[in-house]
């Protein structure tokens, strides 16, 4: 575990020394702490468009780093030679994969945790105005669960970036670093779209029978990342429980252990 480690602490300060994401981060930033400028609208309308356009910022930027982080993690290595020095060390290749897959995450964490604290700061600025609306200007927002439920969505937003750390990581070990990117945005995309899919599947919609194989093999093939997002139950004031998230916490572990192995046998097999 040791080695694991060292290459997982050496692929995280790599990574904050990429500018690209730096920009990336710094640009995310901006656009969580825009959302204050949103004075002019009605109450009830700005808590919704603070809300939404904070966590979705960081769902959006945290999926930018984590596929453009993912794909490279490996490649460079290999473009640059130096992967065949660390696997000249006692180092396994599944010690080297799963390294690397640590510091991505690591790495994305921290930069969503940044994300998530800028927002934290400009929501606690504003959250008061909304406490106590009048009926005639607006509806009366509860406050009670709204910061845990943020909590709670930029927690399974850590969640939904691991899983995309794996799949840009292992695409990367099958195919260049620009169609391993592609293929990632194209799975996260796609992705979103599951439950669209299983409406496609069913009997009812009247479609063919290829088709609705097809369609049901994507239902259960592409992970479902639209249950890492909890802004509707966030803007309808609803409570997200503990144990919903534990069911999602579940899904992401085993998306992440299927990707893993997965790698594992790829990269073990593959000429470097």
């Amino acid at each position: 575990m040791r080695a694991t480690w060292l290459i997982a602490k050496a692929t995280f300060h790599e990574a904050w020394r990429r500018r690209f994401l730096n920009a990336i981060l710094i640009f995310g930033i901006l656009i969580i702490g825009s959302s204050w400028s949103l004075a002019y609208l009605q109450p009830g309308a700005e808590l919704k468009m603070l809300i939404d356009i904070g966590l979705g910022a960081i769902r959006f930027f945290g999926m930018l780093i984590a596929i453009f982080l993912g794909v490279r993690l490996i490649t460079e290595e290999v473009e640059r030679r130096t992967i065949h020095t660390m696997l000249a060390k006692p180092v396994t290749r599944g010690q080297f994969l799963l390294g690397k897959f640590l510091g991505g995450c690591a790495t994305v964490f921290s930069n969503i945790g940044l994300m998530g604290i800028v927002f934290y700061v400009v929501f606690a600025i504003k959250a008061p105005q909304f406490r106590n609306l009048a009926p005639e200007e607006g509806p009366a927002y509860q406050m009670v669960y709204m910061y845990g439920n943020i909590a709670k969505a930029i927690g399974l937003s850590f969640l939904e970036m691991a899983v995309l750390v794996g799949i840009a990581v292992i695409a990367s070990t099958i195919l260049s670093w620009i169609m391993a990117a592609i293929f990632s945005f194209f799975i996260y995309f796609t992705g979103q779209m599951a439950d669209f899919f299983r409406e496609l599947a069913s009997p009812e919609r009247g479609g063919g029978t290829v088709s609705q194989i097809v369609f049901s093999v994507l239902y259960r093939v592409l992970p479902h990342f639209e249950i890492f997002d909890m802004r509707e139950s966030i803007l309808q004031d609803n409570y997200v429980p503990w144990n919903l998230l534990g069911m999602v916490g579940a899904q992401a572990i085993i998306y992440i252990f299927i990707l893993l192995l997965i790698g594992y046998v790829v990269f073990n097999r593959k000429e470097v």
